[in-house]
């Protein structure tokens, strides 16, 4: 059997919901971006994570220099 995936994005999914109103869509699309910031959030600690675990790290004095010769005028 073949199946056909489509994938919609999420104001595709917003505007096929026809019985909400504009204040309705507008917290929807707050909340779902709220969510989408909390899934790059996590994947960021995760990230992080990883990178603590597998050494690659730097002391905060380092990075502090490599800023200030980079935007100091």
């Amino acid at each position: 059997m073949l199946t056909v995936q489509v994938k919609l994005s999420v104001e595709d999914i917003i505007a096929s919901l026809d019985n909400l109103d504009n204040d309705e869509r507008e917290k929807l699309q707050y909340a779902l971006y709220d969510l989408q910031n909390d899934a790059a959030l996590d994947e960021a600690i995760k990230e992080a994570r990883e990178n603590i675990k597998n050494g690659r790290i730097h002391a905060h004095e380092e990075v502090m220099r490599e800023i200030k010769a980079k935007y100091a005028r």
